[in-house]
C-alpha cells in the first residue's frame, strides 16, 4: 500500500477523509455551456465519488459535508462573492429521512448568502436511471409561494451534473428573475 501523507495531513481535522481516499478524487475543474447557462464543475464523477456521495446523502453520514466544497472554498469565493447561492432542492421526504438538506451542509463552509427560493415537487430517483432516461425526465420544481426572487447574480448548486436536467429545470425557472445565472457542481 502507497502512502505520501504527511505529518499535517495526520492531524489536520479538516480533512474528513484518509489521505488515501482523498487522492483518489479527481480534481479537474471544467466549465461547459449547458442550454445558455455556464456551468463549473470541479472532479470528474466516477465509482469513489459515487460511494462518497450514497455515504454522505443514503447513509446520512454529515460529517462528510465539508469534503465536497470546502477544499475549493477559495476559488468558488473569489468566482461568486457577489451572487446569491440557490442550492436545488431535494423532495421534504428525502429532507427528513436524512434530518438534513445535503446540499444546504455542502455549501455552508463557503460563507455566500444562500436563497432557498425552489421546491421539488416531484420525487424521482435519478441514480437508478440510465443517463438517456434522465435526460428525458422532466424534474418539476416550482418557485416557493411568496418569495421574491429578484435577484442580481444566482449561481445554482447540485452536487452532480451527468445530463443537467436538474440545473436546466432549476435555470428555467429563474433565468426571468436575474440578471446572470451560473452553476456550479461538485462533480459532472
Amino acid at each position: 500500500m502507497h502512502h505520501d501523507a504527511t505529518l499535517f495531513s495526520l492531524f489536520d481535522d479538516r480533512l474528513k477523509l484518509c489521505f488515501d481516499c482523498q487522492r483518489k478524487l479527481k480534481y479537474n475543474k471544467i466549465r461547459f455551456n449547458l442550454d445558455g447557462v455556464d456551468v463549473m464543475s470541479f472532479v470528474e464523477y466516477d465509482e469513489h465519488v459515487s460511494d462518497l456521495l450514497i455515504l454522505y446523502k443514503e447513509h446520512c453520514d454529515e460529517v462528510l459535508a465539508p469534503l465536497f466544497f470546502d477544499p475549493l472554498k477559495k476559488q468558488i469565493n473569489k468566482n461568486f462573492r457577489d451572487h446569491t447561492c440557490i442550492p436545488l432542492p431535494s423532495s421534504s421526504q428525502k429532507v427528513t429521512q436524512r434530518g438534513f438538506h445535503h446540499l444546504h451542509r455542502m455549501i455552508e463552509y463557503l460563507n455566500l448568502e444562500v436563497a432557498d427560493v425552489l421546491i421539488k415537487t416531484q420525487d424521482v430517483k435519478q441514480a437508478r436511471l440510465s443517463k438517456t432516461e434522465r435526460s428525458h425526465i422532466d424534474l418539476v420544481f416550482e418557485i416557493k409561494k411568496d418569495i421574491d426572487c429578484s435577484f442580481e447574480k444566482v449561481v445554482l448548486i447540485d452536487d452532480v451534473c451527468t445530463t443537467g436536467a436538474s440545473l436546466k429545470a432549476a435555470s428555467s425557472l429563474l433565468t426571468p428573475y436575474c440578471k446572470k445565472l451560473c452553476a456550479i457542481t461538485f462533480a459532472y
